[in-house]
């Protein structure tokens, strides 16, 4: 059966829903990439209650790793810009992937916060449950958007 489509969203056609959504969460990583910085508050906060050096490096490592995919998530998006005008499906797949990475690891992200930092990062918190719930509804919007380009969802491109 699969995962139901939208056949609108939020009273536009579906084409212009993936549009908006993709622009919005470009936005919103494009903000999440903008603020990491080696001078960041949260990224100096990790290094300081690190006892070890290998912590150290691991953190640094996974730190790296968030912007990679934050920064491929930006790509996704503008092909799903580009995917709009230029009906492609494999447009759109990219964010798909992308995304599901993108939401995996900013879940992660939230857990390692609740765990060992509740106390001093609680509106990191807050902002990363509203950032996944607003990523997790464009995703959705997007394979909608993409499940209509491929034909297998009723209604016209």
């Amino acid at each position: 059966m699969g995962i139901p489509v939208m056949k609108r969203c939020c009273c536009l056609e579906l084409k212009w829903g993936a549009l908006i959504a993709a622009l919005g969460d470009w936005a919103l990583t494009g903000a999440v990439v903008g603020m990491t910085s080696c001078k960041s508050y949260f990224l100096t906060y990790l290094l300081k209650t690190c006892p070890k050096p290998l912590f150290t490096d691991l953190r640094l490592i996974i730190w790296y790793v968030a912007i990679l995919i934050h920064v491929a998530h930006i790509v996704g998006c503008i092909l799903v810009v580009v995917s709009v005008f230029v009906p492609n499906k494999k447009f759109a797949m990219v964010y798909l992937i992308t995304g599901i990475f993108r939401i995996l690891f900013d879940i992660a992200f939230l857990i390692y916060c609740c765990v060992l930092l509740f106390n001093a990062l609680v509106v990191a918190i807050i902002v990363t449950i509203i950032g996944i719930l607003v990523a997790i509804y464009c995703w959705y919007v997007i394979f909608s958007w993409f499940k209509k380009l491929g034909g297998s969802a009723p209604g016209d491109i």
